[in-house]
């Protein structure tokens, strides 16, 4: 009976733990920093695509899966290439052969600080998400519970 927004929700804080770890930059943080923050992704993924199809139902479910799918290049492009770019220029220092360069764990804190920011912004929308849609939640949780007393009877 919970509502999925709110998986939405703890994958999204958890998220946000993530990046931090990351930006940490303690011995072996990345590493579990990546992993935290790619099962979180996943859920997300499983997550987001039935819930549209209950909040939007299925007449334009092609439409409204790829918007929701778009989010993966578009975010990819946004942040690890514009943004990471950006803040790993800015950290690095300019070498003899015209390029730059950075070494440490200083080079993309400020990229897993940002990442975890917009993480607790996406939490906060999916906790408002779930607030909303509370009364449909509740009459699906009802609808499926009469089918299955239904079936059994």
């Amino acid at each position: 009976g919970t509502p999925r927004p709110i998986w939405n929700a703890a994958s999204q804080i958890l998220m946000a733990v993530g990046y931090v770890f990351m930006a940490m930059a303690l011995p072996g943080s990345l590493y579990i920093g990546s992993v935290v923050v790619g099962i979180c992704y996943g859920v997300r993924l499983a997550v987001t695509v039935p819930t549209a199809s209950e909040l939007f139902g299925l007449k334009y479910y092609g439409l409204i899966y790829n918007i929701l799918i778009l989010n993966l290049p578009l975010g990819s492009f946004l942040f690890s290439g514009l943004l990471a770019g950006f803040l790993y220029d800015s950290q690095a220092t300019p070498t003899a052969g015209g390029g730059n360069t950075c070494i440490g764990a200083h080079c993309y804190r400020l990229v897993f600080v940002v990442m975890a920011i917009a993480c607790v912004v996406g939490f906060g929308l999916d906790v408002l998400l779930a607030i909303k849609t509370k009364a449909l939640y509740t009459k699906i949780h009802a609808s499926r519970k009469s089918k299955k007393t239904a079936a059994t009877s």
